[in-house]
């Protein structure tokens, strides 16, 4: 501390200064205070964190795959030939009627050939027995007539079933096909009936009053030639509308 008069230094516990002897005013002693301590403030519960909301489980739906549609090739369908597939249409079913009537005339005439002839094979060997000169001839003429008359039956037949055939138009059965087993049946008919002359001839040789034969054989070769010319214009007429359908 110093003297407030002189400023010389003053020693703790002096009432008066040593220099120039004025009294020394006590200093009120400071006690100092403790800073004040902050309030603590008593720290926050700890707050729960939100927890989020629960969630109800849902069972998984099953996921349905819808098939696919699978790209096919379109299947190309038949082109319907209405005029084609009737029976009864037009020429074709004139034609079928003539050439069945036709075929069964041939079979009319050369089945009586075909009994002459088989007589003959058989009556030949009971001839060439008892001596007879021309047993050889009636007996090959017999085989002849028989195998000549058979084939001429076979071929009629043979015409029915074509001529059967190319009058249904089906699936299985196109009319290109057809066409051609009608074609078959009418020169097989035609050759039929010109062939059939020799067995009319040999009938009315070895028949007396047998010209009605003639007369038979006169309206089938007719009809075997309609025929043909029918079975043509037919197939014809087929093609005409087959290619104006596709």
């Amino acid at each position: 501390m110093y003297c407030d008069t002189c400023g010389s230094l003053i020693k703790e516990g002096q009432s008066f200064c040593a220099n120039c002897g004025a009294p020394v005013q006590a200093i009120p002693q400071v006690v100092p205070q403790a800073a004040p301590q902050p309030v603590q403030q008593p720290a926050p519960a700890p707050q729960a964190a939100p927890q989020p909301a629960p969630v109800a489980y849902q069972q998984p739906q099953p996921v349905v795959q819808q098939p696919q549609p699978v790209a096919t090739q379109p299947v190309p369908q038949p082109v319907p030939q209405p005029a084609l597939a009737n029976t009864k249409a037009g020429p074709r079913r004139a034609c079928f009627v003539i050439g069945l009537i036709t075929c069964i005339l041939l079979i009319v005439l050369n089945v009586p050939a075909l009994a002459i002839g088989a007589t003959m094979i058989i009556v030949g060997p009971f001839a060439l027995m008892l001596g007879a000169s021309n047993s050889e001839d009636i007996f090959l003429t017999g085989l002849l007539v028989c195998i000549g008359s058979f084939l001429l039956v076979d071929m009629a037949i043979i015409s029915i079933v074509f001529n059967g055939i190319s009058s249904k138009i089906t699936a299985k059965r196109p009319a290109s096909k057809c066409r051609k087993f009608r074609m078959a049946a009418a020169v097989m008919v035609l050759i039929d009936s010109l062939i059939t002359v020799a067995p009319v001839i040999g009938l009315n040789v070895m028949m007396s009053d047998a010209e009605f034969f003639y007369g038979i054989f006169a309206v089938v070769l007719i009809m075997a030639i309609v025929y043909f010319v029918l079975a043509i214009i037919t197939n014809s007429k087929e093609k005409k509308l087959a290619s104006a359908m596709s």
